[in-house]
């Protein structure tokens, strides 16, 4: 595999996923995904569970056989009719959300197991990466001496120090409380890119995905659903399921009539709908602005919420089912029971098609249970 790597073509990217299909009895995992990850990209594989991201991740580390499709490293088949390299022979490192560190292991002992054979160098690299993570000094400790962030570097630099052609990381932060999730995201984060390491990462999390991603890649029943840039997703979504997926909104039905929707809190523009087009009009809490009674639509506050670095708005608006939610400074003084005018900033609404009720994230989460235990992922 090393020899194949060192014929890669400038053009070749990193993986290619090409068509594929997995079956798990009568449960399709995936149906159809192509993919393509470009060198030194960090992508994120983002969906519920059961949506048949970890059953890909599997695929490529070559864990899992498609039903159907090819998997390419570098150009170079791994999986496909008739091929199956193992996963020891494609250069793919993994990192699981349970670390998998030998206990009876030290942290340098941990590291270097899967160097076993490789020239000095590979350990000195090793060594030095350990250094990177700041945990050089525990070199001689043993892994349940550490704590969940010391851990989860531990097992990211083991990962690392083989000089992966890929990295895969599935749900590698999910053990860690917020705070310390935030700070270890961050750091390895900084260290994929410090090293050129190209890496998929699999998540349920948005905000982790939009975090850490350069790109991401929405998953829903096995399909892909829109791949792109975490600010292409939350800005320009697709699908009503994806606009779900990375943030709430209050969804407010409508018709298109003349090119526009109209709201409660007035008419937006619905560019590209047939007239009559059943529309749903998104509202997060930045869409919608917020002034004096008489500036716009009347609305009454019902609650303050401060946040940190904003304060949220709940607002009773007439003519809406639920209270809306809009996003202010903080520096207002309006608080419950306070009359105040609503605008929309229309270039944050989404008006995005009507989809059937078996879209919505509940059901889709309920659909997904029996396919989750099934296929683990």
């Amino acid at each position: 595999m090393r020899e194949q790597a060192s014929r890669v073509r400038p053009t070749d990217p990193a993986l290619a996923v090409e068509d594929v299909a997995c079956r798990f009895g009568r449960v399709l995992a995936l149906d159809g995904v192509s993919l393509e990850v470009r060198p030194g990209e960090v992508m994120a594989l983002l969906g519920d569970s059961g949506c048949g991201k970890s059953t890909l991740l599997r695929i490529v580390a070559g864990l899992e056989r498609p039903t159907r499709g090819r998997v390419l490293l570098d150009g170079h088949l791994v999986a496909g009719p008739g091929v199956a390299v193992p996963p020891e022979a494609r250069g793919v490192g993994l990192m699981f959300q349970d670390y998998a560190l030998f206990p009876h292991l030290t942290v340098a002992e941990n590291i270097r197991f899967g160097l076993a054979g490789r020239p000095p160098a590979a350990r000195e690299a090793a060594d030095s990466l350990l250094d990177q993570v700041g945990l050089s000094a525990r070199a001689d400790s043993y892994p349940q001496t550490l704590s969940g962030g010391e851990q989860q570097r531990v097992a990211l630099v083991r990962a690392l120090a083989p000089g992966p052609r890929l990295l895969l990381l599935d749900e590698p932060f999910s053990n860690l409380d917020r705070r310390m999730r935030d700070r270890v995201r961050e750091d390895t984060v900084a260290l994929l890119r410090r090293t050129g390491t190209t890496a998929l990462l699999v998540t349920h999390d948005p905000e982790e995905a939009l975090a850490v991603a350069s790109r991401i890649a929405l998953m829903r029943r096995g399909r892909l659903v829109q791949v792109g840039t975490g600010e292409a997703l939350y800005r320009r979504p697709a699908s009503l399921f994806a606009a779900r997926f990375l943030a709430d909104a209050v969804e407010i039905p409508a018709r298109v009539a003349s090119g526009r929707a109209e709201t409660p809190l007035g008419p937006v523009a619905a560019p590209g709908f047939a007239e009559g087009a059943a529309v749903r009009v998104c509202l997060r809490p930045e869409a919608v602005g917020v002034g004096p009674r008489g500036r716009g639509r009347d609305a009454q506050v019902l609650r303050r919420v401060f946040v940190g670095s904003a304060t949220l708005l709940l607002l009773r608006v007439p003519g809406l089912a639920q209270p809306l939610r809009a996003r202010i400074s903080g520096t207002e003084s309006c608080g419950p029971g306070d009359a105040v005018g609503l605008t929309l900033l229309e270039q944050a609404v989404l008006v995005l098609a009507e989809e059937d009720e078996g879209s919505s994230l509940e059901e889709l989460q309920t659909e997904a249970r029996p396919a989750a235990r099934r296929s683990s992922h």
